[in-house]
């Protein structure tokens, strides 16, 4: 795991874009997308405003997905995710609100700005290949998937998310991923298509204290087959934070916990080549890059 060095993951991640925005007004609804974060693997951040108010639902839709809005401190929000496996380029969200006259559809075009993310290559010891032939495997991702898609209506953290331990990712989210003599690994721990890297990955000793990055409930900790012990936070609204390779989980499901919890140590249980930190952010159940969370403010 020691083959890419940290320059390489700050100059493929960076820093988040500078803010741009695009707005449409159509009759009393003006809508914004916040293309800041707008790159394959980040968020389109819209909002919405109506000088009449809403008097329905309201759902951001794209690639696919739908995402519905919700308050917050400062009017109606949706987040919505990028798949990583997107180019870059033009784009169009669709913008749909139920409300007395039926459904109206508001197309907003959008940019994607470009971003790669070159490929990787694990080795695992003969010990953690044998994992990916257990029985219970497939079962035990699909549950993970169905708890990735929970959707709660309350905003549960307050500020841009915070690393959950303290040092520098080395390596970064999104690359393309191979497993010396396996195949479909990432795949395999939480059932969603692609063979790409959901999140990132921070060489800390082992044992090393783990810190929820925000605020939510302890939707799951468990161990599982291929991520070990495996702790998922619902922070509100459709964004989940996910823990891989624990070597000790130190909460309990339906739990509380605020930002710079401990909420349990790093380790190399199950797949894990090495000891380390895995955290990933799950949006509306597609990971993006978790750094998109720290450059929100709200």
């Amino acid at each position: 795991m020691r083959r890419l060095v940290l320059a390489f993951i700050f100059l493929i991640v960076g820093s988040p874009l500078p803010a741009q925005t695009v707005s449409k007004r159509v009759g009393t609804v003006t809508i914004t997308v916040d293309e800041g974060v707008a790159f394959p693997g980040g968020l389109f951040v819209v909002r919405l405003q109506s000088r009449r108010g809403i008097g329905g639902n309201v759902v951001a839709s794209f690639d696919g997905l739908r995402c519905p809005f919700f308050s917050t401190r400062t009017g109606l929000r949706a987040l919505v995710p990028i798949r990583p496996t997107l180019a870059g380029g033009p784009a169009t969200l669709g913008i749909e609100l139920y409300g007395r006259r039926g459904r109206q559809r508001i197309p907003v075009q959008a940019t994607i700005a470009q971003r790669q993310y070159p490929p990787r290559t694990i080795t695992l010891p003969d010990g953690k290949l044998a994992l990916l032939m257990r029985p219970g495997g497939v079962r035990q991702s699909r549950q993970l998937l169905l708890a990735l898609r929970t959707l709660t209506l309350q905003q549960e953290w307050r500020g841009p998310f915070r690393a959950p331990v303290n040092a520098d990712p080395v390596y970064g989210y999104g690359a393309p991923t191979r497993y010396a003599g396996a195949a479909n690994v990432e795949m395999a721990t939480d059932s969603l298509f692609g063979e790409y890297h959901r999140g990132m990955d921070y060489l800390v000793p082992f044992g090393t204290v783990v810190q929820a990055p925000a605020a939510g409930r302890v939707l799951l900790a468990a161990p599982q087959i291929l991520t070990g012990n495996t702790l998922v936070v619902d922070h509100g609204q459709g964004v989940l934070s996910v823990f891989f390779h624990l070597s000790r989980i130190d909460v309990s499901e339906g739990d509380w916990v605020e930002s710079r919890t401990p909420i349990g140590l790093s380790g190399d249980s199950g797949i894990a080549a090495a000891p380390h930190l895995h955290w990933a952010v799950y949006v509306h159940g597609v990971a993006v890059d978790p750094r998109v969370m720290e450059s929100l403010a709200d």
